[in-house]
This record gives structure tokens, sequence and C-alpha cells, in this order.
């Protein structure tokens, strides 16, 4: 009873998939080709965020120096 109720789910995912693919393929269907291609290189042009620059709370505290405050030190 166990295989039958696994098989039954199984068989209903793939016809959702396939269902979808089917949606999407003829979403894309009506896309130029400058489209189609610039959604395939999106995912590629996209950078890697390098450490480094990263927000402080309190930035302008420590780097504007006319806007010296008391209770900032260096120690």
């Amino acid at each position: 009873m166990r295989k039958l109720e696994r098989a039954r789910q199984h068989k209903e995912m793939k016809a959702y998939c396939k269902k979808i693919d089917r949606a999407f393929s003829r979403l894309s269907e009506g896309c130029s080709e400058r489209v189609t291609k610039a959604i395939s290189l999106a995912g590629t042009r996209q950078k890697e965020v390098e450490g480094g620059a990263v927000c402080l709370p309190e930035v302008a505290l420590f780097a504007a120096g006319h806007r010296k405050s008391n209770n900032v030190t260096a120690r």
C-alpha cells in the first residue's frame, strides 16, 4: 500500500513539473533573441561581492574630521 502511495505522489509531482515546464516554454516562445540572450546572461554578469567595503553603523563619527565627538576616542 505504501509503495502505491509513493508511486502516485511521484506521478503527480512529475505531471506538475511537466506542466510548469510547458508554461515556461510557452512564455519564452514570444521573446526575441535579444531578450532571451539577456535573460540567460543575467546570472553570469553578476560580480561576487568581495570583502572590504562594509557599512559601519557610526562611520560618520570616525570619517569626518570636522565632526569630532568627545565620546569617541582611539584608545
